[in-house]
């Protein structure tokens, strides 16, 4: 197996060009004083950075100047007050700035920002102050002289193909990030949908190969599964989190990418990491092939409060055996037959264990027979059930109050994978609209990382005003609008 330093290489082989674009904002000068404010609105949301011009009026500024100066993803955002956020992850996410002005210049701020809308408040000042020049500098990696417009005449689904590709856009930096502006590193999850929609929209497989081998250089945990994220800035480090989810389905972000390339040189490169994380899982198994908790672990799946995780694992675990036999075989490995002969096996048993008629659902008691979308869309994608079976099941709980639903679009990317798996695809564009769309109607310019559409205030972490509002992982209506033709 290739070490560290290798597959570090290769990444930096593949670094990408940043593509810039200068904005102006609507308002070009602000004459102010003590406790006046400007809204400047950029047009778009844009991932950057901040400039402008301060100078006097007409007498010179004898004391320095101080400047509240806040950025907001929406003008919802900008209303609100940080100082009341009650929120579990760090109040430095919230981008407000107070800078102090000695005399008169021409300022770049220094860190990078995510937002359509800056408001500048004159906190103090004991003169007259003009601020004008306003410039943001976006950044991104994606080339749009190679984004085509979706092939579809539903002006719905055009608008949410538009909001996607412009949050895909967005989040393409010098890696797949999953957010510009909240936590700005790069994680399986995001990177395997923003990965998808890439290869239909800006084609950029550089990008895909780079983000492939940073998680190959990183720090396996003490069961052998790649970490779930990595930073780049200033230095390479990779996270201490392990979600097994994540490091299944970096197996299948593999197999993707050399399903679309040919690539066979990288898959070369990856295909013993690969094997390993599966081989990792495998040691989770009990008698029955069924998974079960382990200490220090933790999976994903969603981030539906209260969520049990171990089924939808199970068939997350079936789908990657899948795939990554399907490729095995392409590629003349025999160990495809092991993979082959185990997904059999796996299938039955949790048709056998799982599956209960009268309640039309899959229920584990490691789940303590909690009822969740979740555990039945992973269990179709797995291949467990399949049909006219799986497609009563889907329809089943998809209505049912009783069953936990989606909250992220994370999860319900692989919603619409099933149904299209199923066949379901009338079923699949109104999901897509009633989703997607929803927060197109709210008038949104890039898709969110969480959305409820009757609670606007839901968020994982107890506070809505850390929520980021420019998600990787909701790119995926253009991978769905533009390869299945919805």
């Amino acid at each position: 197996m290739k070490d560290k330093a290798y597959f570090l290489t290769k990444a930096q082989e593949n670094y990408p060009e940043l593509n810039f674009t200068v904005l102006t904002p609507d308002i070009t000068e602000f004459i102010a004083t003590n406790g006046d404010s400007v809204l400047l609105d950029l047009g778009e949301h844009a991932v950057g950075h901040f400039s402008f011009t301060f100078d006097r009026v007409n007498i010179f500024v004898d004391s320095p100047v101080r400047l509240n100066i806040k950025f907001g993803e929406d003008i919802r955002e900008i209303n609100d007050d940080f100082s009341q956020y009650n929120g579990t992850l760090s109040n430095t996410w919230l981008q407000e700035e107070i800078i102090n002005l000695d005399f008169p210049q021409n300022i770049t701020m220094p860190r990078r920002y995510a937002c359509r809308f800056i408001k500048i408040t004159v906190e103090r000042t004991t003169r007259p102050i003009r601020l004008s020049d306003f410039s943001f500098k976006a950044s991104t990696s994606a080339d749009i002289s190679v984004l085509k417009p979706a092939n579809t005449t539903d002006d719905l689904l055009k608008k949410i193909d538009r909001v996607a590709t412009n949050t895909l856009k967005e989040c393409m930096q010098t890696f797949f990030e999953d957010g510009p502006k909240r936590d700005r590193r790069l994680w399986i999850g995001d990177l395997r949908l923003e990965a998808l929609t890439n290869y239909y929209t800006f084609k950029n497989t550089d990008i895909v190969k780079r983000c492939l081998y940073l998680f190959a250089a990183g720090e396996c945990n003490n069961i052998g599964f790649l970490p779930s994220f990595v930073y780049e800035t200033p230095y390479y480090h990779s996270g201490a989190t392990h979600i097994e989810d994540y490091a299944l389905l970096y197996v299948v972000s593999v197999c993707d990418y050399y399903e679309h390339t040919g690539d066979i040189d990288v898959l070369n490169d990856l295909l013993e990491i690969c094997k390993s994380q599966l081989e990792s899982f495998s040691a989770t198994l009990n008698e029955n092939l069924i998974t079960t908790k382990q200490d220090g672990w933790f999976a994903f799946i969603d981030w539906c409060p209260g969520l049990e995780c171990l089924t939808a694992l199970q068939g997350v675990y079936l789908y990657t055996l899948e795939r990554f036999s399907d490729v095995l075989k392409t590629i003349g490995d025999k160990d495809y037959q092991k993979y082959s002969a185990l997904i059999s096996k796996i299938r039955s048993a949790c048709k056998t264990l799982f599956y209960d008629k009268n309640a039309n659902a899959f229920i584990n008691d490691y789940d303590n027979k909690q009822l969740s979308v979740h555990s039945q869309v992973w269990m179709i994608l797995g291949g467990v059930i399949e049909g006219e079976e799986a497609k009563k099941l889907l329809l089943y709980c998809l209505h049912n109050k009783n069953f936990k639903q989606p909250v992220t679009p994370y999860m319900r990317h692989y919603v619409i994978e099933a149904m299209l798996k199923l066949q379901m695809k009338a079923e699949a564009i109104q999901y897509l609209k009633t989703f997607w769309g929803g927060m197109v109607e709210i008038g949104v310019d890039t898709f969110w990382e969480a959305y409820i559409p009757n609670d606007l205030e839901f968020s994982p972490y107890n506070d809505r005003m850390i929520n980021s509002l420019c998600h990787a992982w909701s790119c995926t209506p253009s991978y769905f609008i533009r390869k299945y033709g919805l």
